[in-house]
This record gives C-alpha cells, sequence and structure tokens, in this order.
C-alpha cells in the first residue's frame, strides 16, 4: 500500500481534520499510511477584512489543490464549507468521512455568560465573519454590533479573549474537534442556517488517479448523499460566497431533509423553509431554485416587515 501524501492547511484544526480523515480511511483500506504537506493560503495571509470582502476566490484552498495538481500531494483534506461550487478542472471530491456537527455556535468571551443570541445585552460585539453570520445575529437581535475577527479558529478565541469581542459565531464541528473546553450555545438551524458543507471534511483527489479509484466508495453514505445534496444546491446558486444565504441537508429515512434560510443583508427580513425528497440531485436543485426565489422576494421587499 502506498504512502498518501496529503495536502492541508497547517492550522491545528486542519491538521486534526486531516487526522480524523485518514482514520476512517485507514479502517476500510488495510495498511494505509499518510504523510502531512502543511500549506499556507491566502486566506490565512489576508487578515485585514472579512473574506467575503477581500475578493479573493479560493481563499483557503487553491493554493493547497494546487500542491495536487502539481503532483506535490496525492489528496488535499478540506473542511467542505471552504470548497468552492466547482473545483479545479482535473479534481473531484472521492470521499468523504461521517460528518461532524452542522450547527452554528455562540461562543462568549471568557467571563461573560453563554447565551442565546436574542439575550445578549445591547451594544454587544459579536464577531460574525460572514454575510450570512452577520446577517443572522442582526435578525436575531438588532441591538448588538457586529463585528469580525479573522484567522484560523485558535486565533480567533484567542483575540476574543484578548476583547476584541464579546461573542463569536463559529462551526460547533471546528470547537469539538479541537476539544476546546469552555462553553458555547449550539445554534438552532431555523434561524441560524449554516453554510452547505459545515461540518463535512472533503478529500479531493485528481478524477483520472489511482488513488481516486482507490478512495471511491469509502464514503459514509449518510455524509456522501447529504454532501451531494449541498454541494448541488451551492452550484445551482452559482455560489454563495458574500451572500446571506445557508443550506444544510439531513438524511432521514430513505431520503433527505434540506433546510434553506436567507437574510436580507443586515438582517431586517429573513425566510426559511424545510424540504423532503428522495434524490439529493433533484432535491438540492429544488431546494437553489426556492432559496433564488426567497432572496429576490426579500430584496424586493426591503426592510419593513419580518
Amino acid at each position: 500500500m502506498p504512502r498518501l501524501r496529503v495536502a492541508a492547511r497547517g492550522s491545528r484544526l486542519s491538521l486534526r481534520q486531516v487526522e480524523i480523515a485518514m482514520e476512517w480511511l485507514s479502517k476500510r483500506i488495510p495498511g494505509l499510511s499518510y504523510t502531512v504537506l502543511k500549506i499556507t493560503t491566502r486566506g490565512d495571509v489576508v487578515r485585514d477584512k472579512p473574506i467575503y470582502l477581500t475578493g479573493l476566490r479560493g481563499a483557503f484552498e487553491r493554493e493547497v489543490d494546487k500542491a495536487v495538481l502539481e503532483g506535490l500531494a496525492d489528496v488535499a483534506v478540506h473542511s467542505m464549507k471552504d470548497l468552492p461550487s466547482r473545483l479545479p478542472n482535473g479534481l473531484e471530491i472521492v470521499a468523504v468521512p461521517p460528518r461532524g456537527s452542522r450547527y452554528e455556535a455562540l461562543v462568549p468571551r471568557k467571563g461573560l455568560e453563554a447565551l442565546q443570541p436574542e439575550r445578549l445585552p445591547p451594544g454587544s460585539r459579536v464577531a460574525a465573519g460572514s454575510a450570512r453570520r452577520r446577517a443572522m445575529i442582526l435578525h436575531a437581535n438588532p441591538r448588538v454590533e457586529a463585528t469580525w475577527i479573522r484567522g484560523n479558529l485558535d486565533t480567533r478565541l484567542r483575540r476574543l479573549d484578548e476583547g476584541r469581542a464579546d461573542y463569536l459565531v463559529a462551526a460547533e464541528a471546528g470547537l469539538e474537534r479541537l476539544g476546546v473546553e469552555r462553553p458555547w450555545v449550539r445554534l438552532p438551524l431555523i434561524p441560524y442556517t449554516p453554510p452547505p458543507g459545515q461540518g463535512l471534511i472533503a478529500i479531493v483527489a485528481p478524477s483520472e488517479s489511482s488513488v481516486a479509484r482507490l478512495l471511491r466508495g469509502a464514503s459514509e453514505p449518510r455524509a456522501w448523499a447529504e454532501a451531494l445534496a449541498e454541494r448541488v444546491y451551492l452550484e445551482s446558486l452559482g455560489g454563495a460566497c458574500g451572500r446571506p444565504i445557508g443550506g444544510t441537508a439531513e438524511a432521514a429515512g430513505e431520503g433527505l431533509v434540506f433546510t434553506v434560510g436567507v437574510y436580507s443583508p443586515e438582517g431586517s427580513r429573513a425566510l426559511w423553509a424545510r424540504l423532503r425528497g428522495g434524490r439529493p440531485e433533484d432535491l438540492a436543485e429544488e431546494a437553489a431554485r426556492l432559496a433564488k426565489s426567497l432572496e429576490a422576494s426579500l430584496g424586493a421587499s426591503g426592510v419593513e416587515g419580518v
């Protein structure tokens, strides 16, 4: 069995996700071993504004994928939510391990109480670094101040405790994978709909490679169905970077339940829907059509009402 060369960001969370992915694969492919090639991405370097305002495309994955395309690594391991709707030519997601938490979490600065967003005191500074997180927090509590903290999760938690903000919105999966021992509040899917791919780990390889042929079929079935639906949803939307739109698929029985959340830019209005279906691709396309309709409705309706 050849030793896999795995490209990934060098953050502690990224390396932990490599461990999770390789532990899962090793249960299905006896004798599997690996080495890690740590990559610094543009998203790790540019930290002077929220990523959705930088104009950077592929901020967290382009350099990692480049290492695979150039033959320096056999596979790349990503947080699926960081992947664009279309991968570079020649690459595909070949395997997905079991999903972690899909939920958003609200983490208080040390010394503050863990509260639901609607209970935060007026003027509380909430670090919400995406357009969607900003809008959903302001929708829940327009009395707070939406701010941002850039950096990997360890960095954001440290800067939170240094006083850059009072609360931080973060993916619960990251907190759990790092073994963070501090209180936080799990935010329900409605009204805090996460982005497509949150909690999922993607293993990417060249489509025509022997590695791809080896790893195809090694996914956890529920996670693969959810990932397929959310990837089709993202592509059908034309991407969601910079747009306050969420969407997540949950395996339920022999089908899926898809939750869609759409927010006006400053959170004054929001709409949600849930759809149920069987074939992931069909459900995802229906969910995307609905999300576009809801987005148009909010854009046309201005800021009146909820």
